[in-house]
């Protein structure tokens, strides 16, 4: 990004119920980290509703853990096996053809 120039951006709906995580990364700041919420918690509430706490949660690990990040990104490369093998068994068995 050059000096002077804003970033692009994208915007993105959420529906009144979805709470967002956004993860930036660039080579000054190292990684930010912005939680973006569908609908706004009034004021003094004593709770959060379970999605933006789930998320708040995530966001504030990913800030106070620097070996947070690393460790998902771990988990992700370990199970991406799983997630294709869940897709063959959804479509058959691979080289099968359906009659």
């Amino acid at each position: 990004m050059a000096l002077g120039r804003s970033p692009e951006t994208v915007s993105v709906d959420l529906d009144k119920s979805e709470v967002a995580l956004i993860i930036g990364e660039d080579d000054e700041n190292g990684m930010s980290v912005r939680v973006v919420a569908g609908s706004e918690v009034p004021e003094g509430a004593t709770e959060l509703p379970a999605a933006p706490e789930i998320v708040l949660a995530l966001a504030m690990r990913l800030l106070k853990d620097p070996d947070f990040h690393d460790d998902v990104l771990d988990w992700y490369y370990e199970h991406q096996d799983d997630d294709d093998d869940d897709e063959e068994e959804e479509d058959g068995p691979a080289g099968e053809d359906e009659e």
